[in-house]
């Protein structure tokens, strides 16, 4: 009995000593991460700054995406303003559950989130800035961690090196999705702010979504010509016209509409209103009608960069006829307003 209390005494002792060494080394690790990457990038700082505020985009270029091509994620209705997030949940170890929130914005500067990690207690923050010279922007991506409790301290020295390369192979991933993109200038993509008149129009506001755009508005456009065709004291005049006042992949809410001339009420769902009118940014497209993407985005690069502010609809002008002109003489006339 004496033998075996000894042996547990030790045992306790060595139990004790290897409890205390161990806070001992922890107390003497840091207890939270705080580091930072940083990259350059040969394009303007809005091109940059747009891509990284798109939340949804970082499926193109964060490594977290690429670790788990099944990761669920939502997201906020719109980016660039301090309160858009994305939430994201994934079986994955390295990846996990958690959400980002945008608590500080400056266009073309600074992106700042706040980040939550389900299991983890406290709010982490990661910051992007940029800074431009002479046409090459450096982003420079901080990261500053929840403190975490003395015993756990050892686990930022492993986190800290992982979250230096993720971040690494993510900024060599957004620099070379970047730098792949046409910087075309304005007067090259038929770019120029203008004053808009309004028209009388009839319109039709409708959802669908955005593989079925074409079809929808097809479908629209008749019940608009019908009302016209029924409506003695008015006619169609002019090009048809689009608006589009919300835009996923998932849902598009869009409005189409047909000029006129003379007499019409508003009947059931067909609206008799004025186009948008004022100070607008146009772009002009030629082509396929699903190959506008470049279009609207350089327009929203445009509008962004000359500092004006980005409303919440566009629309759309359909110069020509389809059937009856070149696929590639398609004009399309796309307007952004402008404040």
């Amino acid at each position: 009995m004496k033998i075996l209390l000894k042996i547990l005494k030790w045992l306790l002792i060595i139990v004790v000593a290897l409890v205390a060494i161990f806070l001992i080394i922890n107390a003497t690790l840091d207890n939270k991460v705080v580091m930072e990457e940083s990259i350059e990038i040969e394009a303007p700082a809005s091109l940059v700054y747009n891509e990284v505020i798109n939340l949804e985009g970082w499926k193109e270029w964060a490594v977290w995406n690429q670790m788990d091509p099944e990761m669920q994620s939502e997201y906020s209705e719109t980016f660039g303003e301090v309160g858009s997030f994305s939430d994201w949940k994934s079986d994955h170890p390295q990846v996990g559950n958690g959400r980002q929130e945008v608590v500080e914005i400056e266009k073309n500067k600074l992106m700042k989130v706040k980040m939550s990690f389900e299991g983890w207690d406290g709010e982490s923050y990661a910051a992007f800035h940029f800074n431009e010279l002479d046409g090459i922007t450096e982003v420079k991506w901080t990261f500053d961690g929840a403190e975490t409790p003395i015993f756990m301290n050892w686990m930022n020295s492993m986190m800290e090196p992982m979250l230096h390369d993720s971040y690494r192979k993510s900024l060599a991933a957004l620099k070379e999705l970047v730098e792949s993109k046409p910087l075309e200038s304005a007067s090259a993509m038929n770019i120029e702010e203008m004053e808009v008149e309004g028209k009388d129009i009839v319109s039709i506001l409708d959802s669908t979504t955005a593989d079925a755009i074409g079809q929808k508005l097809g479908e629209l456009y008749t019940e608009l010509n019908i009302f016209l065709g029924t409506t003695e004291s008015a006619s169609a005049t002019g090009t048809p016209l689009a608006l589009y006042h919300y835009y996923s992949p998932e849902k598009v809410i869009l409005e189409a509409a047909i000029p006129y001339e003379g007499e019409a009420e508003t009947s059931g769902r067909v609206l008799v209103k004025q186009s948008p009118s004022g100070k607008a940014v146009r772009g002009i497209h030629y082509g396929d009608y699903g190959a506008s993407g470049d279009m609207h985005m350089a327009l929203e690069n445009y509008v962004k960069s000359s500092e004006y502010e980005l409303q919440d609809y566009c629309w759309e002008e359909y110069v020509n006829d389809p059937t009856v002109v070149d696929s590639a003489m398609v004009e399309t006339h796309i307007y952004y307003p402008i404040q």
